[in-house]
Formats: C-alpha cells, sequence, structure tokens
C-alpha cells in the first residue's frame, strides 16, 4: 500500500474529552512526532512500526485512523467525484468487504449516512468501471473500514487501521450494568499516579476494570495484549513478521511488579463478574477480589492508594447519597491514613458530603456525563503539620 510506504505518515488518534495530553505523552514515548492536539483527537507522524504499536500498546486511544485524502467538499457531488479519484484497487481488494463510518457536522449533509452513502458509491463505482464488478459492503464485519469526518467544509477520509474500538481489549467477556470505559479506568490509573509501586485498593469495583488496568500499567502488559484481531491485519501489504517480532517485543518487556491490589464489592455477582474479566486478562494472580462492603475494608499497610468509583447517585435521593458520600468520607479518614484516595463522580454536591478537602481536581467524563475526580490526602495528625512537612518546612 503506498499510503503506508513513504517512510512516515500522518495518522489521527481518536480518544475521549480531557485525555489528549496523556494521549499526546503515550504517542511522544512510542517516537511519533508533529504531534498536535485537538479536541478527543492527537494528530500525529509515525511509521509502520509505530502503527502496529499505537494500537497494541496505547491505553488512552479510541482509534488509531490513516487519512487517505483531504479536501474541500462543497457538496455531495463534490464528495462523491473526489473520492472516486483515489485509487482503490491499490488499498481494498476486490474480493474484500468494506464499510464506511461517517462523522458529520456540515449543513450540506441533514443526514451523516447520506455523505457516507455517496462516498460508498465513489468506490464502487471506480471498481465497477476498471475491474467490471464491486466489492461488497459489510457494515458489521468488513475486512477494512474506512471513517469519513466531515466538518463544514473539510473533508477526511481514513482508514481504521484499529478495526474494533480499542477501549474493547479482549478481556471483558462478561458485562455488567454500566461498565466503566477501559480507556477511561487506563487515565485514572495513570492521573493517580500509581505505577505499581505500594498497595493499590479499588472497593466498589463492579466488574474488574479498574482493577484489571492497573495491573496491566503495574507489569507493562499492552493495553491490547489480549485483542487476536486489529483493522491493519486485513490491510495489503500487512507486515506479519514486523508484527510477530513487535509482540516478542513486548512479551520480554512483560514483568511482575511487588505491588498488591486489592479488589471488592458488596454484590457477588460482580465479583464472580470481575474474576471471569480478571482471567480473561491474565491477570488472576495479580489481584486479589474479595466480597466485602467498603465500610468494613481497612488498610493492609501503613501507605498506599485508593481509586473509588461509588455510585453517582441516580437512583437515590439527593440525602440518601448525601448521606453515602459523609460515611465514604469518614470511613477513609478512620482507616486509610496515610494513604490518597481518588475519587470519580458526576454528582458534584455529594461529593462535597466526603468533608475532606482535595489536592487535585481533575474534569474527566464517564460516559455522556461530566465528572470530577479528586485526590485526597489522609494525612495522620493536624492538616498544618501534614502540608509543612510536604513542603519540607518541618521535619
Amino acid at each position: 500500500m503506498k499510503l503506508l510506504q513513504e517512510g512516515t505518515f500522518k495518522v489521527s488518534v481518536k480518544t475521549m474529552q480531557f485525555l489528549e495530553p496523556m494521549l499526546a505523552a503515550e504517542l511522544k514515548e512510542l517516537g511519533a512526532t508533529d504531534i498536535e492536539l485537538g479536541k478527543r483527537i492527537v494528530h500525529a507522524k509515525v511509521n509502520l512500526e509505530q502503527l502496529y504499536r499505537c494500537n497494541l500498546e496505547l491505553r488512552t486511544a479510541l482509534r488509531v485512523l490513516v487519512p487517505i485524502i483531504e479536501f474541500q467538499s462543497r457538496n455531495p457531488e463534490d464528495l462523491y467525484k473526489r473520492v472516486k479519484k483515489v485509487e482503490w484497487d491499490e488499498i481494498i481488494g476486490i474480493d474484500q468487504t468494506f464499510a464506511i463510518d461517517a462523522a458529520v457536522n456540515s449543513p450540506q449533509y441533514r443526514l451523516p449516512h447520506y455523505a457516507a452513502l455517496k462516498a460508498k458509491d465513489a468506490i464502487a463505482d471506480y471498481f465497477k468501471e476498471k475491474v467490471g464488478r464491486r466489492p461488497d459492503v459489510d457494515k458489521d464485519r468488513c475486512d477494512v473500514r474506512l471513517h469519513l469526518h466531515i466538518d463544514e467544509h473539510k473533508a477526511t477520509l481514513s482508514l481504521d487501521s484499529s478495526g474494533e474500538s480499542l477501549n474493547r481489549r479482549g478481556y471483558r467477556e462478561n458485562g455488567a450494568f454500566a461498565p466503566l470505559n477501559e480507556v477511561l479506568a487506563a487515565a485514572m490509573v495513570k492521573l493517580s499516579g500509581w505505577n505499581g509501586e505500594g498497595d493499590l485498593y479499588i472497593p466498589m469495583c463492579g466488574s474488574g476494570t479498574l482493577a484489571i488496568e492497573a495491573a496491566m500499567i503495574a507489569d507493562n502488559v499492552p493495553a491490547c495484549w489480549n485483542r487476536s484481531f486489529f483493522g491493519f491485519m486485513n490491510w495489503m501489504g500487512f507486515d506479519q513478521a514486523m508484527w510477530k517480532a513487535i509482540r516478542a517485543e513486548a512479551l520480554k518487556n512483560i514483568k511482575e511488579a511487588s505491588c498488591r491490589i486489592f479488589a471488592s464489592d458488596v454484590d457477588a455477582k460482580l465479583i464472580h463478574i470481575a474474576e471471569g474479566n480478571c482471567e480473561a486478562a491474565g491477570m488472576d494472580k495479580r489481584i486479589r477480589f474479595e466480597r466485602e462492603d467498603f465500610f468494613v475494608i481497612k488498610a493492609a499497610g501503613e501507605t498506599g492508594t485508593l481509586i473509588i468509583n461509588p455510585p453517582y447517585g441516580e437512583r437515590l435521593e439527593q440525602e440518601d447519597i448525601d448521606f453515602f458520600y459523609k460515611r465514604i468520607g469518614d470511613h477513609l479518614k478512620q482507616n486509610f491514613s496515610g494513604h490518597t484516595a481518588w475519587v470519580i463522580s458526576s454528582n458534584i454536591p455529594a461529593l462535597k458530603n466526603i468533608g475532606l478537602k482535595p489536592a487535585k481536581r481533575i474534569d474527566l467524563l464517564n460516559g455522556p456525563l461530566e465528572c470530577k475526580y479528586v485526590a485526597i490526602e489522609l494525612f495522620r495528625g493536624n492538616r498544618v503539620e501534614f502540608v509543612q512537612k510536604k513542603k519540607g518546612i518541618i521535619e
């Protein structure tokens, strides 16, 4: 594929809102250049090996797109003509299936589907004129997935190198009510500063996503290590030898951290689901799952980190959820002094009822919900002494 034979080429990596700087840092660590942040997306230049590694290793990426063509589109017919000019037989095999996802913000298209349909017709007509027949379209299980983005008059048609969204790591065999997105979970662990040193507690663990992502970070297991397929594997010129070498190198870099990870939930069904997901991820020896109420657990050591994703109160009266969050604060102060607790919630009034002053506040999105992710330092003694010791004023 000529598109990938030019040494380095542009990629557009999609992510969640507020995670763009973290994704940019991950791309830089992989060796990407010309990094530019957008809204829910980061643009960069990579080579073929780095493209493969982006899909395998990036923890805060949702999709890795490779632009094929960028142009000004004034109307649907203009879109059709520009797309048809691409040499599609160098990108899609006649016996391969394809599909086009579209994200459109333009008065020229009332429905995103119509823009995708015009692009599909252009590709099909290109093949019909050149080889006498068209490749088939398969929206669900296509061989080659394309992404069309139109913002006003600027159009970009890209190859989707990921296939399925990269938050689908390949370990969540069993779902749960409102499961935490894996990308958000990984970001929460990284934002907490925990990197596999010291004890980590994940109370109210649900289906185990936070604990599993934490264990993978601690052991340097690539984010999508458990996935068997990525979109680029169906591309013309897929370099299987390079891919095997990348996997082999990643395997050598996996290590077993000395940390302890304690995950718990009061719901026995959720613990069973979490244990199944953990086993599928290969992390079953790294995480201790227990059916336990948060309000009875106590610290196992002098220091450590807690990451808590409590109920936000959508199904509770405000008075009940306020009291619940107050209990969280009381329990943390009484039983986890010397630790740092990170709590995420979209219920800001309830969050304040924890009653402990946050050291940090970070904006995050959990699905459509705007959340605050706060760090609470649980010091011993009085706050003045704690702050003075932290600043080195007293020993």
